[in-house]
């Protein structure tokens, strides 16, 4: 049986001693000898948009965060600096601690909690590995106070007895692995599997810090369905739905048919089946669980052989936050754009303000702010009473 109490008293001490030697030594000393906060600014400079929104006392968190894993990652700074004369001066306890970070590498972690043991103590599952660990955390503990999350990023570095963090802590009310997956693919293109993201993190972590700017995105639920981004993608030499089909009907835009499912086509589930007779191509997508069941259960009453597990299950959250870090919009289906009918240009003039109002309430809202609902009206041109109820859907939807 684990003496939690013991180990909790280790942890306390590596702590006190990771504040002494690394927070008021050595991340200053690699931030001048190495020029590593400059490297660190260098990088947070291509998410400036991210950045505005989180203030400079969370920026230089994230800086400190960057030059920590630099120096104790696999192969980092820290053999080299243990060589070095500016650390001769460190008492006995000090360089045994130095040793020892340096012979067990920290590393920037995705996890899920699997057990809560003791007190600050959590079971620890990496996603992408699938290693258990034992984690020390009472930031943890004091952000499950406001509610559960799906998912954590941390800094990580063991004592010898477990695990504990280093500096923020991106807890995820939504976002689950696969999406992480997702976003590591959008992020660099030639990722394959685990082992790529896993390596991918560790040599550049930056864009993954950077989605602490979704964090706070809830799960969208109507009624008992979730909205989730359902996709799947096969090759047909062709395809044909006998007419009439009960299941279906057909629309048509160049060479591309369109499916909707009878009943499910509409808010929210948005059923539908896409046939490419160019490519051969055919998607079948819902922003349901639900809807997508009933998608492939109908294409195989009709024949097909279709598999139920999508190869694409995306919180909307998930789309929407890795498009805003990566600065471009990102294209799941190629096809909805045939058979969407363009909006006038008042219309469009009318969702752009929409959208507008929307995000400049989103920081305050996210801060737990207030917005000032007079001066948005005056730098908008929308009246109070639409940014008041803007306002009050968003608040909703964040609790």
């Amino acid at each position: 049986m684990m003496d939690y109490q013991k180990i909790e008293s280790v942890c306390k001490k590596n702590s006190g001693i990771c504040g002494l030697v690394i927070d008021n030594f050595l991340i200053n000393y690699a931030a001048n000898h190495d020029k590593l906060e400059h490297e660190a600014r260098v990088k947070l400079r291509n998410y400036k948009r991210i950045t505005r929104d989180v203030g400079t006392s969370f920026i230089n968190l994230l800086i400190s965060q960057y030059i920590a894993h630099r120096i104790f990652k696999k192969d980092g700074l820290i053999s080299k600096y243990l060589k070095h004369s500016a650390l001769k001066d460190l008492l006995h306890e000090e360089k045994s601690f130095l040793l020892q970070q340096a012979d067990t590498p920290w590393r920037f972690c995705f996890s899920i909690i699997t057990a809560n043991p003791a007190h600050d103590f959590y079971q620890m599952e990496d996603v992408f590995s699938q290693e258990s660990f034992l984690l020390y955390s009472p930031g943890i503990t004091d952000i499950l106070k406001s509610g559960n999350r799906t998912l954590w990023f941390n800094l990580i570095g063991s004592n010898g007895y477990c695990w504990q963090s280093f500096g923020p802590i991106n807890a995820y009310k939504s976002f689950e692995p696969d999406e992480i997956f997702f976003y590591a693919t959008e992020t660099a293109r030639y990722l394959e599997d685990e082992r790529d993201i896993i390596n991918h993190i560790d040599s550049h972590p930056v864009p993954y810090m950077m989605l602490v700017s979704g964090s706070e995105y809830p799960m969208t639920i109507h009624k008992n369905d979730p909205i989730v981004i359902n996709q799947a993608e096969y090759h047909f030499a062709s395809f044909n739905l006998k007419q009439p089909q009960r299941h279906f009907e057909m629309e048509s835009a160049n060479n591309v048919h369109r499916y909707p499912l009878k009943g499910w086509d509409d808010f929210p589930h948005y059923a539908y089946v896409y046939y490419d007779k160019d490519t051969a191509t055919l998607l079948l997508t819902s922003m349901t669980d639900k809807g997508f069941s009933k998608l492939t259960e109908a294409l195989c009453s009709a024949g097909f052989n279709i598999n139920d597990d999508p190869d694409l299950h995306l919180n909307p959250a998930m789309l929407v936050t890795a498009g805003h870090i990566l600065n471009r919009t990102i294209v799941l289906n190629p096809y909805e754009q045939l058979f969407t009918k363009k909006s006038s240009r008042a219309e469009q003039e009318e969702l752009d303000k929409i959208n507008n109002v929307i995000n400049l309430m989103l920081p305050y809202i996210n801060a737990g702010r207030e917005p000032d609902l007079q001066a948005l009206s005056e730098k908008t041109g929308m009246d109070v009473k639409t940014i008041q109820k803007l306002a009050s859907n968003l608040s909703k939807s964040r609790q």
